[in-house]
């Protein structure tokens, strides 16, 4: 599976990746194995992406082509927790489908459907984690951490395994949304025995005043 991960500058990391080939390596891998886009790499598996106020680099640039979407970049940013079900999934990953979720959105920009494949929630959260109809691999959604919750990320790894004929048992895939806090709280009893905490304390009561 190929994961594009968000991106400070959409248009810029796409033409970097047009330029040094990795665009061609991953559409050609799209013919074979699944390809989910989160944010800004969802923005890329579009047909098209247009910054009409010069946000990013101004102007239009043709995405990858891989969904039938098109997005146009804001200046005002989306700022939001969201969180849902998903609702009926097509694809390797309709094994997703009912899943409860819980993420967030950070991004600059709309995108829309270019045509009639489906509809968006009023929302615009997690049912823009989308399948084409054409290939059923391509997935791509706004909603980060939407696999740290609950069992999707489990689910995911379940029907790659099915997918590849690799026996799955149940149970070994943790919460990463409990795993990532765990990190949290170790870094914070890291802290406190590392540091002065009443002088940190201190610093901040001053600057408080």
């Amino acid at each position: 599976m190929i994961f594009l991960p968000g991106s400070k500058n959409t248009m810029g990391d796409l033409k970097w990746m047009r330029q040094n080939g990795l665009e061609t390596a991953v559409k050609k891998l799209s013919e074979e194995i699944p390809v989910f886009g989160i944010c800004g790499g969802y923005q890329m598996l579009g047909l098209r992406i247009e910054d009409p106020e010069g946000v990013e680099e101004g102007g239009s640039m043709r995405g990858m082509e891989l969904l039938p979407v098109a997005t146009v970049l804001k200046r005002e940013k989306t700022r939001c927790q969201v969180k849902g079900r998903l609702e009926q999934i097509k694809g390797i990953f309709s094994g997703l489908s009912g899943m409860d979720y819980e993420g967030y959105e950070i991004h600059v920009g709309q995108t829309q459907y270019c045509k009639d494949a489906a509809s968006f929630d009023e929302e615009g959260t997690a049912l823009q984690t989308i399948v084409t109809e054409e290939s059923q691999r391509i997935y791509g959604t706004y909603v980060h951490g939407l696999f740290d919750k609950g069992n999707i990320a489990a689910a995911t790894v379940r029907c790659l395994a099915e997918q590849k004929g690799v026996p799955f048992q149940e149970g070994q895939t943790p919460d990463y949304g409990e795993w990532k806090e765990r990190q949290y709280d170790k870094l914070a009893d890291i802290l406190r025995a590392s540091l002065d905490m009443e002088a940190v304390y201190g610093m901040l009561r001053e600057a408080k005043q």
